[in-house]
């Protein structure tokens, strides 16, 4: 929280203030920091490498839609045709940071 008052008025005196960005860009933070023990940054810095995972993970295009859908109506076609919720670099970047945290307790 106070990385959240240390850096909204410097933001406020500049422009105006995106609520939606930044409050997801704080909830990024308290996550990463949390369940992961790693500080994001990603107030300060908004292309930092976990945020931009974290958004790559909820954006949802055609082929992420049908991979869930399939997943939860016909989970054989998903094998069949290979379709995955996340690219290969962000799922390698999610696994690395699972293990780590869990090597790490």
């Amino acid at each position: 929280m106070k990385i959240l008052a240390v850096t909204l008025p410097r933001t406020v005196v500049r422009s105006t203030v995106e609520v939606k960005e930044t409050m997801a860009r704080f909830t990024t933070e308290i996550i990463s920091s949390c369940a992961f023990g790693i500080n994001s940054n990603s107030l300060k810095n908004p292309d930092e490498e976990f945020g931009l995972s974290v958004r790559n993970i909820f954006e949802i295009n055609l082929r992420k839609g049908l991979a869930l859908l399939a997943a939860f109506f016909a989970p054989h076609l998903q094998a069949i045709f290979r379709l995955k919720f996340m690219d290969t670099k962000t799922n390698n970047y999610v696994r690395r940071i699972v293990w780590s945290a869990v090597d790490y307790r």
